[in-house]
């Protein structure tokens, strides 16, 4: 510690020094300080802080508290020509403040630090932890060696628990390979190659399906004290009672077997098997087909012919002006070839091929086709004059293909991606993702309604003016004026609840949507981009655009 010359008295020649006697150390073991005395000397000496700091490094008193007062004390009695002593140092031992954490889970350390006296070591520290019962293993040597290395600490944790790790309830292990869903979730980074999904499995009766490994017990914690904590084991698992076609194995109650020959089916903690239909082709030797279960084509599914099934439909050939329904996933290697047969009444097409799925629906083209997805659609090639509906994604995007639509429209609730939209010959073409606004026709009935509120509310008024003139009177008494005056407030409270549920209705319409069509390649003219209500018109040629809504308006990105 250190005093600036501003700092020390000015009322001598010298403000900083004297020329007074010698100063003598001498170091008092009781209290631990060193006094400096100022005898008689018939030899002036000069006396600063640095010569008082100087003086007490010389005679081992160099790492001793000082104190900027002290020394200016003794300092003070110099300038003055005073003879006297005063206690300019001390030496300290270093101080361990311990805490303990109630939980009893972590121990803090706050170390004031040695001045001369009794330094910080690992073995004082470890001894003191010790006297505390502290637990080795959960001693932080790492935080030991900060503090030993900065001779001082502020709450420090330098000792832990180890928390208890719970159990690990049953896992449910499918061993059935290529046992998923057929389509995967479309993402930029990770895109589907069409031909790795062409597979439709078909396991044997008794062929194991799935594995049940044992929850584990758990790890117990320890506190610092060493007491151990209670874990939490695994929960056993069981597997899902409603499963179809498969059962717990007689021989090992961890494994789940096929108990009939058809396709598995994964679903939480458990195998479904269904029986599967496996035909030739679709045409006037199978006639329609209704099954309850999943379906596998090797060939084509003729025109005018229907193909329904509760399950997962494979088909290996393609799809000819036909129906086809699957409760689940729906794969057709081949494509979709419909017939235009006019329009209706909203002057839509009415097309001949109709493919649906409770799933997901994948296919190589689609042509003069509808089809409609609860999940996901993915096609390959192309999509021509086609109306084209997904609760999920549209996605025409994999790689080496043309991944084009061309006329008709194509509704997704979440995205539309393709490398290309619309032709050169400019033929008309709708994509539209997002929500279209379901409620425009109450949004109509409420705007009607607040318009005859107000009508009601304007004639009402012009009633109560008119019999405050005094020809009036006469017709309108007091309980009807009451009466007139109780129904213009009612039109009055309606028309403000109308006004606030259409302003809610406009703030949704308003907020921001996440729904986008991603356009890789080319987008034509006579191309129509709908997000959620807002419509754009793209009259120019353009080349890889994201379009999104933002406000009421669509713009590329």
């Amino acid at each position: 510690m250190s005093t600036s010359a501003a700092d020390l008295p000015t009322d001598a020649a010298a403000a900083n020094q004297s020329t007074v006697s010698a100063v003598r150390l001498t170091f008092d073991p009781d209290t631990q300080s060193v006094l400096a005395t100022l005898p008689p000397s018939p030899t002036a000496q000069k006396l600063d802080l640095p010569t008082l700091q100087s003086l007490l490094k010389e005679q081992g008193y160099g790492e001793f508290y000082t104190s900027d007062s002290d020394m200016q004390e003794l300092i003070t009695l110099a300038i003055q020509g005073k003879e006297g002593s005063a206690t300019i140092a001390h030496q300290r031992d270093a101080e361990l403040e311990w805490a303990v954490q109630p939980d009893k889970m972590a121990v803090y350390l706050t170390a004031i630090p040695a001045y001369g006296g009794k330094k910080i070591t690992r073995e004082w520290l470890l001894e003191e932890l010790q006297e505390r019962a502290i637990q080795e293993s959960c001693i932080d040597q790492s935080a030991l060696d900060q503090v030993i290395e900065a001779g001082q600490a502020e709450r420090l944790c330098v000792a832990r628990g180890v928390e208890p790790e719970p159990g690990v309830d049953s896992r449910f292990e499918g061993l059935v390979e290529g046992c998923k869903n057929l389509i995967e979730d479309y993402s930029e980074e990770a895109q589907v190659d069409f031909h790795q999904v062409q597979d439709f499995i078909v396991v044997e009766q008794g062929e194991i399906l799935m594995r049940r490994t044992p929850p584990t017990a758990g790890v117990p914690g320890l506190n610092v004290m060493g007491a151990e904590l209670p874990t939490e084991p695994g929960r056993v698992l069981e597997f899902n009672p409603d499963i179809d076609g498969a059962i717990i194995d007689p021989d090992n109650p961890d494994q789940l077997i096929a108990a009939v020959k058809g396709h598995p089916i994964l679903i939480d903690k458990g195998v479904s098997v269904d029986p599967t239909l496996r035909l030739d082709a679709i045409n006037i030797e199978s006639g329609n087909i209704d099954f309850d279960g999943s379906v596998e084509v090797k060939g084509d599914v003729s025109s005018g012919f229907s193909l329904h099934a509760t399950g997962d439909v494979f088909i290996r050939g393609m799809v000819e002006k036909a129906t086809v329904i699957a409760g689940r996933n729906l794969t057709i290697v081949g494509g979709v070839a419909g017939e235009d047969l006019g329009r209706d009444q909203n002057k839509e097409l009415i097309l001949k091929a109709r493919v649906l799925a409770g799933g997901d629906i994948r296919a190589k083209y689609a042509n003069l086709a509808h089809l409609h997805a609860a999940g996901d659609i993915i096609i390959r090639e192309f999509v021509l004059q086609s109306r084209l509906s997904a609760k999920g994604s549209i996605n025409l995007t994999q790689p080496g293909s043309k991944g084009c639509i061309i006329g008709g429209k194509t509704t997704a609730r979440k995205e539309v991606a393709v490398n290309a939209l619309g032709s050169d010959a400019n033929v008309p073409t709708v994509v539209r993702a997002g929500r279209i606004n379901c409620k425009r026709k109450l949004e109509e009935q409420l705007r009607t309604e607040h318009k005859n509120c107000l009508e009601n509310c304007e004639k009402l008024e012009k009633v109560l003016k008119a019999s405050e003139n005094p020809a009036q009177k006469a017709s309108i008494n007091s309980d009807m004026s009451r009466k007139i005056k109780a129904t213009l407030h009612s039109y009055e409270q309606k028309a403000e609840r109308i006004k606030a549920i259409l302003a809610r209705l406009n703030a949704r319409k308003q907020a921001e949507s996440s729904a986008v069509v991603t356009v890789k390649g080319a987008i034509y003219p006579n191309v129509y981009i709908g997000i959620d209500d807002a419509i754009f018109n793209n009259r120019v040629r353009k080349t890889g655009c994201s379009f999104v809504r933002e406000g009421s308006e669509v713009v590329s990105r």
